[in-house]
């Protein structure tokens, strides 16, 4: 492959405590013959967690970025990028040598729009904090990787994803509204996929996950109901919408559905837009990848 690509890596943060320090630090020692830079966006912390970045001596550039009301922070980072492919990362990985080279093997090879490495847990991590998987919509989101044919996925990892940012513009960069990664980052996958792209996990490259009790804690990814209700006004057919606003009553109760009217109306002109770069439809994921929902 070509050692002459450019990278950024993005990571958001939210009261991460001493995570994004030791993922910097481990990303420091971690050896690599590409070219990258690192945009970090402060999504409101208010525990200090970037505070070290002030006078931390690391190797590459490093910009930090403080999150806008009512602009994905991955997005915002995107904008500031200069790097020819994108590696989106949570604050709480470990990574191995040459783990850039291998995971955007299949990008610069043409073999896949975007791709997601395989993760394992570290020993002293505490477990992998459970999220509400009620449905079989959520349970395939969650359960990743979820493998189709070959080393084809339909969701890709929240923890870590990359594309070139050529197609990220492409694509449209991350729908706003969300409030946790997992579901943001399953509605991308999802347009890649109905946009006629590929997602592919890179089973060669496996990043090691720390999980930390941190105060305050951020519980965003528990909040997926109205994420789930985002998502599918954006892609789904009437009768999945529907059975999307069934399960969100029966297990957040009816309450939860108070904003509807007002999800509908920020999704409509989006879906629009979505539908016109359609090569695929709803039902041809969920049939690709076995989804019976």
């Amino acid at each position: 492959m070509s050692f002459q690509a450019t990278v950024s890596i993005i990571i958001t943060v939210k009261n991460d405590g001493v995570d994004l320090f030791m993922t910097m630090e481990s990303l420091k020692v971690s050896r690599t013959l590409l070219s990258y830079e690192v945009i970090i966006v402060n999504d409101g912390s208010i525990d200090g967690c970037c505070d070290f970045l002030m006078n931390y001596k690391f190797p590459r550039p490093i910009r930090m970025l403080r999150g806008q009301s009512g602009v994905p922070s991955r997005n915002l980072a995107a904008a500031h990028a200069t790097g020819e492919y994108l590696i989106f990362c949570s604050p709480r990985l470990y990574f191995e040598d040459e783990w850039m080279e291998l995971l955007l093997e299949p990008l610069i090879a043409g073999a896949a729009d975007c791709v997601s490495p395989a993760f394992t847990l570290h020993e002293s991590s505490r477990a992998k904090p459970k999220r509400s998987s009620e449905g079989v919509l959520l349970q395939s989101v969650y359960d990743f990787p979820r493998i189709g044919s070959g080393t084809e996925i339909p969701w890709l990892s929240g923890e870590c994803f990359a594309l070139s940012r050529e197609r990220f513009q492409d694509i449209g960069g991350m729908a706003d509204g969300f409030s946790s990664k997992e579901l943001e980052t399953a509605e991308f996958s999802l347009r890649v996929w109905l946009f006629g792209g590929i997602c592919r996990i890179v089973p060669q490259v496996a990043l090691m996950q720390v999980f930390r009790h941190n105060f305050p804690s951020d519980d965003s990814g528990n909040k997926w109901e109205a994420d789930l209700l985002r998502l599918a006004c954006l892609h789904l057919n009437e009768r999945r919408i529907a059975a999307c606003r069934e399960l969100i009553s029966r297990f957040g109760g009816p309450e939860i559905l108070r904003n509807e009217s007002v999800i509908l109306d920020s999704a409509e002109l989006l879906r629009d837009k979505y539908a016109s770069r359609r090569i695929y439809d709803d039902s041809w994921f969920f049939d690709r990848f076995g989804i019976s929902f």
